[in-house]
């Protein structure tokens, strides 16, 4: 068996090497450190975001401006719609999954099932009186959200929109 030669490593090579090792131990953030474009776990969600926002037909980023008519008889321009997308994805970003629904004894939870129900959350905020997001419908159904787990959910958005 041939002898390995010691390759002795001149000062360029210390030093670059050093630096790789530095900017590997760098390259991990803590959890809190991470910004949205970092963490690969925010970005999977806003994906996800994006398929149920589709599915619901949820309107886009900015309200459009219409002129509508006061009581007075004044026309004056007014934001109507939009937004939904928006808001749910401030929700997203700033609430804690694990703190809105755990998982438990047959309870599974899911980041799809939970973004589902803020996004009927946020819809419902529009109109309170909507008849037209079922639980039976096949989407809802597939990923999970039943009339419990969205009451369960929306009382803690509630609960973190209050304080």
């Amino acid at each position: 068996m041939n002898k390995r030669k010691h390759v002795f490593l001149d000062e360029k090579s210390k030093i670059e090497l050093l630096e790789r090792k530095i900017k590997k131990y760098e390259k991990y953030k803590s959890y809190h450190e991470k910004t949205a474009d970092e963490d690969f776990r925010l970005q999977e969600k806003l994906a996800m975001l994006s398929v149920v926002a589709s599915n619901f037909m949820m309107t886009g980023h900015s309200p459009t401006m219409v002129l509508t008519k006061r009581e007075e008889g004044d026309e004056v321009m007014c934001p109507v719609g939009g937004g939904q997308k928006d808001r749910a994805r401030e929700i997203i970003l700033k609430t804690d999954f694990r703190k809105l629904y755990r998982g438990g004894k047959n309870r599974k939870t899911d980041p799809l099932m939970i973004i589902t129900a803020i996004c009927m959350y946020v819809m419902r905020q529009d109109n309170p009186r909507r008849g037209d997001i079922r639980y039976s419908n096949d989407f809802i159904n597939s990923v999970g959200v039943t009339k419990d787990v969205y009451k369960h959910i929306s009382q803690k958005l509630d609960e973190f929109h209050n304080s």
